[in-house]
């Protein structure tokens, strides 16, 4: 049993409130889940995704108020990649941020795919990617705002740089990534889970990156089910990995392991899924708790503002 694709991307900002403007309105996803970090319930952790919150479409955000910004270096997740439909969906977008004030690099070719990179004001460094290839999503489209033939559709993958390159392909593939090149003379590689991706990008330097907020804190890999878990589980610790075992995060379990350069890899099942706890058409409306944090709701509520 692998992993088969990208299940979400977590990430660090100050400023919810911005963060949630950015995504919800600009880039049009939705808020399916408004809940906290089950480690520190005194910050939100936001899932933004398609209509449905499909597994490989949540982009997450932990509020850090007094987190540093983060200082850009190598061992990183150095970019989170997003997947819209076509070269015309870029192009709309590039129009987007232009008239908006978002910064972007201009449209690419990057390891043969055609992307555009851009950031948000915490600097947060995203790319949009061309193509047509999308499982089971639900594009949102902001509810409106954005056309719906142009709006994302979900993660198509995440750069990770590394001093060495070659441990982290090997990690990956013992996760059960796909690469045919030739790890040993390569500088960067592409690593494939399914229709998803990791690239891995070697920058041999001392300069390692500090995170805060504008910088990824994991990505996670999918898979079906507990079982699938527990095997990967039994894998990594074979491998001498360091990792948590598995973790009951309420919409999905998840291992945890602290890979290459220290960078978290999750590891986390598509089910139970969101609507465990909230029906689909009012997903991310109201606050949402796991059961072990119901008792300190009016605690937790107390301690946090409202989003709008």
């Amino acid at each position: 049993m692998s992993a088969y694709g990208i299940h979400h991307v977590s990430a660090i900002t100050k400023d919810i409130i911005e963060n949630h403007d950015f995504f919800t309105q600009f880039l049009g996803h939705r808020l399916v889940k408004k809940t906290v970090n089950q480690d520190s319930p005194d910050m939100y952790h936001l899932f933004y995704s398609d209509y449905k919150g499909t597994p490989g479409t949540d982009v997450t955000f932990f509020e850090i108020g007094m987190a540093p910004k983060f200082t850009p270096g190598t061992n990183s997740i150095s970019r989170t990649i997003l997947r819209v439909p076509s070269v015309e969906a870029i192009e709309y977008f590039r129009t987007r941020m232009e008239e908006q004030g978002v910064y972007h690099e201009g449209i690419i070719d990057y390891f043969g795919e055609t992307i555009m990179k851009f950031s948000d004001e915490e600097g947060q460094r995203f790319a949009l990617l061309a193509d047509s290839v999308y499982n089971d999503s639900e594009p949102y489209a902001g509810g409106g705002s954005i056309p719906l033939e142009y709006a994302v559709t979900g993660i198509f993958g995440v750069e990770v740089t590394v001093q060495y390159l070659k441990p982290m392909v090997e990690f990956l593939q013992l996760l059960g990534g796909k690469y045919d090149g030739d790890i040993d003379n390569a500088e960067q590689a592409r690593v494939r889970f399914g229709d998803d991706s990791v690239f891995v990008v070697e920058t041999r330097t001392t300069n390692v990156e500090k995170q805060g907020y504008g910088s990824v804190h994991h990505f996670s890999l999918r898979v079906k089910d507990e079982a699938a878990l527990k095997v990967i589980g039994e894998r990594v610790t074979r491998e001498k990995w360091r990792n948590s075992g598995v973790v009951d995060r309420h919409y999905f379990k998840a291992l945890y392991i602290s890979a290459v350069g220290n960078i978290t890899v999750e590891i986390s099942t598509d089910t139970p899924g969101f609507t465990v706890d909230e029906p689909l058409e009012t997903l991310g409306e109201s606050l949402s708790l796991p059961p072990f944090l119901e008792q300190d709701r009016d605690f937790i509520e107390m301690r946090l503002h409202p989003l709008s």
